[in-house]
């Protein structure tokens, strides 16, 4: 991986206005960025030139003034890529999400999560507003459909109806909320093709607040953070998990722990949950 980053992922703030029943970020406190880590973030991008920059939450609306204090402080912004992924509740109107999206001092694109979960929240109303004010706006609009089963795909061609829109699937992880409501994906069963995989978020960094900057950015991060997690994109490099996971197929890092993956799960078949069985039961790092 040579050490290459092309997206740093920001979770501003555990704060939501909706409670979704398949939230990762469930459980977690309800803190934000601190004036310390927001400085942090800054010299982090600027140090190694980050091009491209995604906003998460909690929600993101939430925290537009933390968001602006990041992005004013970028050294190249303008080469800089901009994206925020949100529950869309303030696009009530197209106007209203206009100006929502105006008030970040930059903002290229919009990615929306809208599923079975966000539905119980969201009218189908402000989706539609939201692809509106992005179209006028000449922003990027996307969508990330969370599934529990392929049975919720047909969400997706509710999406379409409203214009070409790309959809990004995901399948629920037995994590924060999910975890507490018993909800999950279920594998029928084990598909051995993962263990050729690699982590899908090579070249992509996150930071959590309270915690720290991880590869990883769902299982381990938010389940083991003070082994996973580190306090700079330097220290996260030089971690053994880093090393791992970064330059390893899952296969490749079963050998190097001495595991037998013979007996697999169907849920394994999920490169997360895998991850998470095999650094969790191989080796301390």
């Amino acid at each position: 991986m040579a050490n290459t980053i092309n997206e740093m992922g920001v979770l501003v703030g555990y704060a939501c206005n909706f409670a979704c029943a398949h939230c990762v970020t469930y459980g977690e406190k309800q803190v934000k960025l601190s004036p310390e880590e927001i400085r942090l973030i800054i010299s982090q991008v600027n140090r190694y030139g980050i091009k491209s920059l995604l906003f998460v939450g909690g929600e993101t609306s939430l925290y537009i003034r933390d968001i602006n204090a990041i992005l004013s402080e970028i050294r190249n912004l303008n080469s800089t890529k901009v994206k925020i992924t949100t529950n869309g509740h303030f696009a009530v109107t197209k106007s209203a999400a206009k100006k929502t999206l105006l008030s970040f001092h930059k903002l290229n694109a919009v990615q929306l999560s809208y599923d079975k979960f966000h539905a119980k929240f969201l009218s189908f109303r402000n989706v539609r507003n939201l692809h509106a004010a992005c179209k006028d706006l000449g922003m990027g609009f996307s969508v990330i459909l969370t599934i529990e089963s392929p049975m919720d795909i047909v969400y997706a061609q509710k999406l379409w109806a409203i214009g070409k829109v790309t959809i990004g699937i995901q399948k629920v992880l037995k994590i924060g909320a999910a975890a507490k409501n018993s909800n999950a994906y279920v594998f029928q069963s084990f598909d051995k093709k993962v263990l050729r995989k690699f982590c899908p978020n090579l070249k992509k960094i996150k930071y959590l607040p309270g915690h720290g900057f991880s590869i990883c950015c769902s299982m381990l991060a938010y389940k083991y953070p003070e082994d996973f997690v580190h306090g700079s994109i330097g220290h996260h490099f030089r971690s053994k998990f880093y090393k791992e996971i970064s330059t390893k197929s899952f296969q490749e890092i079963a050998d190097s722990f001495g595991m037998d993956v013979k007996n697999l799960e169907p849920q394994h078949s999920h490169e997360c949950n895998l991850c998470e069985y095999l650094f969790r039961r191989g080796r301390p790092v």
